[in-house]
């Protein structure tokens, strides 16, 4: 029976350590926090979202996913088959907006069925207990002075340090010889020092967002845009929160253009607006959009376009329409940071493709593997980051306690 060290009772921990029991080996699984799951039970709000209806790796970034590899991981152990997994052990799912969450809407139900699978396989399950030590040993390998066949290493990256991911992995890699592709955050919010956000912290509104460097469109997403006094948050910015820490990472400028009325054209727009004007010519500027957007932005947006509060709105030029309609759908935000690692979601980064096989073995050293967040890949929002890390546990776990050597 093959003896296997699981470091990290995360997502993709328990479910490495589910997948090895369930193929016959004899499993120790290693948590440094005094319990298990830690990081689950924030996820989805609370409700955790642990997989989605579209999955495909358009919806990752990272070595990982441009090698092809993640493509491959997920065909091994697709959304069909996590939720049917989870079906086995309890969870009734039900479907968001695309989402699959429990029934429940209840995070702590995820957590707690696969306490329960570790539980009943009797895996060993060691906890407050941080790892310090791996070293080869033969065949096998040593944890802090415990003998092992392999090891699989998913202690997550860097993200939400309080849940217990503080970058463990990459230095216990490192020490076997294995260095990380560099790790920033990601699913975060993106900071500027344009002075207007003061005018607008707290305002909420539907937007299209795009990510620029170089005068390209790199990334692009959509839904509820939080404005802050540092900046923009919500979740259409998380979406390229990755991407943006990755080109400031290498010295690109960048700017994320947000465009408050996507579903029109420029055309359209100074139209729909020259007819407001028409409609309304009695009306002061300062009132001139009211009802379209909250009352902070329609001021700073007008502000922004060179537009006096108190002048009337007849008194408008097409230019100054044109103006308008500018900075509603297309208002330039130059960036300059992101969120730390403590107000990011998952980290971007970690031991790349090419240090891994397909079964997610390191190639310099075999009989060590990674699952999750440790390896160089992150997803979007909406259950990407969980189904990577159930897929990648489950083929983890399997290859452990099958491999030959």
């Amino acid at each position: 029976m093959k003896n296997i060290a699981v470091i990290g009772a995360g997502a993709s921990g328990m479910m490495a350590a589910i997948a090895a029991a369930s193929a016959g080996a004899s499993v120790t699984l290693y948590e440094r926090n005094d319990q298990v799951g830690k990081k689950i039970l924030q996820t989805g709000n609370g409700k955790c979202n642990f997989s989605n209806t579209v999955m495909n790796e358009n919806c990752f970034h990272g070595s990982v996913c441009e090698t092809g590899l993640l493509k491959r991981v997920l065909e091994k152990f697709d959304k069909d088959t996590t939720v049917a997994f989870f079906e086995k052990l309890g969870i009734m799912p039900r479907i968001r907006y695309g989402g699959y969450y429990p029934y429940s809407e209840q995070a702590s139900a995820i957590r707690d069925v696969l306490l329960h699978e570790i539980c009943r396989l009797k895996i060993r399950l060691v906890t407050s207990h941080q790892v310090r030590e791996i070293t080869r040993s033969g065949k096998g390998y040593t944890v802090d002075g415990a003998p092992f066949n392999a090891v699989i290493l998913s202690t997550g990256g860097k993200a939400a340090p309080k849940t217990g991911s503080t970058g463990d992995g990459y230095y216990l890699a490192e020490k076997l010889g294995v260095r990380s592709v560099e790790a920033l955050p990601s699913l975060t919010y993106l900071t500027s020092a344009e002075k207007w956000f003061k005018g607008v912290a707290g305002v909420r509104a539907e937007a299209a967002l795009s990510l620029m460097s170089d005068g390209k469109v790199v990334d692009s997403s959509r839904g509820e845009l939080q404005l802050t006094d540092q900046g923009i948050s919500g979740i259409c910015t998380f979406q390229l929160s990755g991407q943006a820490g990755r080109l400031l990472s290498k010295g690109h400028k960048i700017k994320v253009l947000l465009n408050f009325m996507p579903d029109m054209t420029q055309d359209e727009l100074i139209s729909f607006l020259e007819k407001r004007m028409e409609l309304n010519p009695q009306k002061k500027v300062q009132e001139f959009l009211v009802g379209i957007f909250p009352e902070k932005l329609n001021k700073t947006l007008c502000q922004l376009s060179g537009l006096k509060a108190d002048l009337l709105v007849s008194a408008l030029k097409g230019s100054d329409i044109k103006r308008l309609a500018g900075n509603i759908s297309s208002l330039a935000v130059n960036v300059n940071g992101t969120g730390g690692f403590d107000r990011s979601q998952v980290t971007s980064g970690g031991i790349p493709a090419s240090e891994l096989t397909e079964n997610l073995e390191l190639k310099k050293v075999p009989g060590f593997y990674t699952a999750g967040e440790v390896a160089d890949c992150d997803g979007i929002c909406g259950g990407y980051n969980l189904q990577w890390a159930w897929s990648s546990g489950w083929i983890a776990g399997n290859a452990a306690a099958n491999r030959r050597k």
